[in-house]
């Protein structure tokens, strides 16, 4: 019983939650990035490009920042419509990039059409080039 108090205390306020939602959105950038990096370096059909790869993790960097600066504007609004708007950004930002790694996979429609991680995984698997 106290392993499930001591969760419940965890998740009782909402700066443990933003704080849950934050890391939630760290790894999904880690991995978003990676994906990308990795498939654009080692994938002979993806132009491999230095400068855009310090784009996408400088964007992604400014953004994060972003996410947190609006922390404390989101406290200067009336209480519930502060924090509930601090979570729709949150969650918006997190299912994008959530997509975004889907679409890596091909399991999605976006801007990713010769983005073919998954079938050179797939031939990396198979003992292809």
């Amino acid at each position: 019983m106290a392993m499930i108090e001591w969760l419940n205390y965890w998740l009782s306020t909402d700066n443990t939650k933003l704080i849950y939602i934050i890391t939630l959105i760290l790894m999904a950038n880690v991995l978003d990035f990676s994906i990308g990096w990795v498939n654009a370096k080692f994938n002979d059909e993806v132009a491999f490009s230095s400068s855009k790869a310090i784009y996408g993790i400088a964007r992604k960097m400014f953004v994060f920042i972003l996410l947190i600066f609006f922390i404390p504007f989101s406290l200067l609004v009336p209480e519930p419509i502060g924090i509930g708007a601090l979570y729709v950004l949150y969650f918006g930002y997190l299912a994008s990039e959530i997509s975004s790694i889907l679409n890596h996979l091909n399991l999605g429609d976006d801007d990713k059409t010769n983005d073919m991680f998954l079938s050179f995984v797939n031939r990396i698997l198979k003992g292809g080039k």
